[in-house]
């Protein structure tokens, strides 16, 4: 009868015990998923911080389309080399525009000779002119 009496309270304290153990078990996987959840936050805080800064490095689209608008409005007119300085000649409207070949000039206005055509530019943005065969 004792004997029986132990063994009935050794099975009760292996109940408690695997109790215990799935407790456990399931507080551990509970800490692991809070962990993952706050991994997962955090990086979605950097990729919004990252959005954010790629987005205030890119120019603002109403400047670079004036730019390039204002670009479009070129005709070139003429080429001419003298000695070791090449002039280009543009037209703006009725406005005639004389530049150097490689110097800044009028209105921030770079206006450089290359095979086959003249690139203008300002403020970073450009276009290509193409020379006509019979320049």
């Amino acid at each position: 009868m004792i004997w029986t009496l132990s063994f009935l309270l050794g099975i009760a304290d292996l109940v408690e015990s695997k109790s215990t153990i799935q407790k456990l078990r399931t507080s551990e996987l509970e800490e692991r998923l809070a962990q993952t959840e706050a991994k997962r936050l955090q990086l979605e805080l950097q990729i919004a911080k990252a959005k954010h800064a790629i987005e205030s490095l890119q120019p603002e689209a109403e400047t670079s389309s004036e730019v390039d608008h204002e670009l479009g409005t070129y005709e070139l007119v003429g080429v001419v080399s003298i000695a070791d300085r090449t002039h280009v000649l543009l037209r703006k409207g009725d406005e005639l525009i004389r530049l150097l070949s490689g110097v800044q000039g009028a209105m921030n206005l770079l206006a450089e000779v290359q095979p086959g055509k003249v690139r203008i530019s300002r403020f970073g943005y450009f276009r290509d002119l193409p020379l006509t065969e019979r320049w």
